[in-house]
């Protein structure tokens, strides 16, 4: 790692150590794996740099909140739990809980990043769309689910910046991790030259329009109230640079989370709108996210597009479904569960969308986790009735989402954190770049429309990524 980009003060390497010889005690004792972490200030870190200057980590993340309000870089693999199936989050969540058992930390008792009294281990990374995971192999090294401690994690909060050392030693006295030498060439690579640039729909444009006038045509029948399409585009010919991409996301959609999960060659990338749900001293916020208009090309435009979108019944129909599921889901495991009485806009730099927050308080031992696992998929890109939406999918849309619209984000020592949905995203590997864009279905959606709205959706990757929109 660059250290010019995260400098590690000597002091907390020695800090560490220490902790690592009393963990290497309790574990002989135990019998179990056991963590040592350490944690401590240092100067203001920009956090795509020093997501840039670890490329040659396989692991590696980025996470910045809205405008910054939180920003998260980790490097390496001390641990990681990976799972699959219908337990997914609660496995992960349980074998997180029992590393934290006995972990082992050393951190100054001073104010801290997330709000906490002293920064600590986080995991990191996210889940894919469908509880079995992935099945094509351009999601190499993304499963069903994987979350990660960090070797090196750096939490920026309101202009303060932490660093936490993080290992894990087992009874024999080892110390757990993961290889943590890029496979192929990292992203984030000087790019070659241009090549010639091909896009292939998948699935077709056509073929698509028609799985649409399907799936409202089972909406109006009552077999579904609403259910989410999605296709993707596959450009080739690049190279395509990640982190240039995520400059100009940083720099386009500063009201979005911006993510990035590199996995060797691979890195899963977006700007994201849509909040899955955040905790944090007790409080829960959500969001329901669905219903999309274009962007005015002036302030009166842009006006009259956001009326037109706060009046349309289709949209209103497709956004109550979500705020109705997510109530229903939220009030399983909260108290005080609110919603506003009717959607605001939320703007983003080439749409608007339907918008209704959610609070309410978590009910202890409820954790961020569990949470994840009531509300993912949400309708706004699952579906409703949920079961028979995602049954439709599977039959009907004939594309492997894998990561795309699925959890992304992380949870602390305290079960607190956030995880936002995986939206207006890409995968990129090398000369190729797979971009994801979805459409929510109800009785009266026209295929034409929702074509469009999935290319308006397109629009921040493609733009990103240096493709020339008629390109993709």
């Amino acid at each position: 790692m660059n250290p010019q980009a995260i400098d590690v003060p000597a002091a907390l390497t020695d800090r560490l150590r220490v902790a690592v010889s009393i963990a290497g005690r309790r574990a002989r004792v135990t019998g179990r794996p056991v963590l040592a972490w350490a944690g401590a200030r240092i100067p203001t870190v920009d956090p795509i740099a020093a997501f840039a200057s670890a490329a040659g980590s396989e692991d590696r993340t980025l996470w910045i909140a809205p405008d910054r309000a939180i920003c998260l870089v980790s490097v390496g693999s001390a641990w990681a739990v990976s799972t699959a199936g219908a337990g997914r989050f609660a496995e992960a969540g349980a074998a997180w809980q029992v590393l934290l058992h006995d972990a082992v930390g050393d951190a100054a008792p001073t104010p801290g990043a997330m709000g906490h009294a002293q920064p600590g281990p986080v995991l990191i990374g996210g889940f894919a769309f469908a509880p079995e995971g992935p099945v094509s192999p351009e999601w190499e090294g993304y499963p069903a689910g994987l979350l990660t401690l960090p070797r090196v994690c750096v939490a920026s909060e309101g202009g303060e910046s932490r660093v936490v050392l993080s290992m894990v030693v087992t009874p024999t006295g080892s110390v757990e991790h993961q290889a943590d030498d890029a496979v192929g060439d990292p992203v984030g690579a000087a790019p070659q030259a241009p090549r010639r640039l091909t896009a292939e729909e998948h699935p077709p444009g056509a073929a698509w329009r028609t799985r649409v006038a399907a799936s409202a045509q089972a909406v109006r029948e009552g077999i579904l109230r609403k259910v989410v399409l999605a296709r993707s585009v596959r450009v080739r010919g690049g190279p395509f640079d990640p982190i240039a991409a995520l400059h100009r996301l940083s720099d386009g959609y500063p009201g979005c989370t911006l993510f990035a999960v590199a996995r060797g060659a691979r890195c899963f990338l977006g700007a994201t709108p849509e909040r899955l749900v955040r905790v944090r001293g007790g409080e829960v916020n959500a969001m329901a996210l669905a219903g999309t208009a274009p962007r005015g090309r002036d302030d009166e435009e842009d006006r009259r597009l956001g009326e037109l979108l706060l009046a349309s019944s289709k949209d209103r129909i497709e956004h109550a479904a979500v705020v109705d599921l997510l109530r229903e889901d939220l009030a399983g495991a909260c108290t005080e569960v609110s919603a506003d009485n009717g959607p605001g806009l939320l703007k983003v730099a080439n749409v608007q969308h339907l918008c209704t927050p959610l609070t309410a308080r978590v009910r202890p031992p409820m954790t961020l986790l569990d949470l994840v696992a009531r509300l993912h998929p949400t309708p706004a890109v699952g579906g409703v009735p949920r079961d028979k939406s995602l049954e439709w999918i599977r039959r009907y849309e004939g594309l492997d989402r894998g990561w795309y619209a699925g959890p992304v984000g992380w949870v602390d020592r305290r079960g607190e954190g956030e995880f936002a949905v995986a939206i207006r995203s890409a995968l990129v590997h090398g000369d190729e770049a797979v971009l994801f864009a979805g459409c929510g279905i109800v009785a009266d959606s026209d295929p034409d429309q929702e074509y469009e709205e999935s290319r308006l959706k397109l629009r921040p990757m493609i733009s990103a990524l240096g493709i020339l929109e008629e390109s993709a």
